[in-house]
């Protein structure tokens, strides 16, 4: 019997007051540890991949290439959010995570990030290679599949900008 997968992930973070500026807002380099912590317990809880005992397997692992990241309403400290995530596109050696950060009340989303994971050898320090077991998982939770659709994240951003702040912003599989 085939795992139904889910493809979109969430969970809640509540935001820490050391991670935030004077202000009491979260600072913008901290979004960033948001999203990859959420999303690293996600994968690990729903899709049994622990990326750490992957690592220690294989001596393979997935390093950040890229970041992009929109920041569309403030967040403070001691607030808690919900953090969803989901594999857009892979590769046979890249994946592109999409985050969103909500707001818990109301639904509005927060900020919206791209992150493009390489997959590496550690031990040579070279591009890997997913293996066929990764590839069939990305087959069955990727948002758009395999091979890096013609897509723009500041279209994107757009996108969900003009969502109303209810609705379901990331795409439905």
């Amino acid at each position: 019997m085939e795992r139904n997968y889910e493809k979109i992930l969430e969970s809640k973070a509540l935001i820490r007051f050391e991670d935030c500026d004077p202000f009491g807002h979260l600072n913008n380099g901290r979004y960033i540890d948001y999203y990859l912590n959420a999303r690293e317990d996600q994968v690990r809880d729903n899709y049994g991949l622990d990326i750490y005992a992957l690592a220690k397997t294989t001596g393979k692992a997935w390093v950040v290439a890229a970041n992009q990241i929109a920041y569309l309403r403030e967040v403070k400290y001691m607030e808690t959010v919900k953090i969803k995530t989901c594999l857009r596109w892979f590769t046979g050696s890249d994946l592109l995570m999409e985050g969103q950060m909500v707001n818990l009340d109301t639904g509005a989303i927060i900020s919206v990030i791209w992150s493009r994971f390489t997959y590496i050898d550690v031990r040579k320090g070279q591009k890997a290679t997913h293996d066929a077991e990764l590839t069939a998982l990305f087959s069955k939770v990727a948002i758009l599949g395999e091979g890096k659709p013609e897509a723009y994240f500041e279209d994107r951003v757009k996108e969900l900008r003009a969502q109303s702040a209810g609705s379901q912003a990331l795409p439905e599989a």
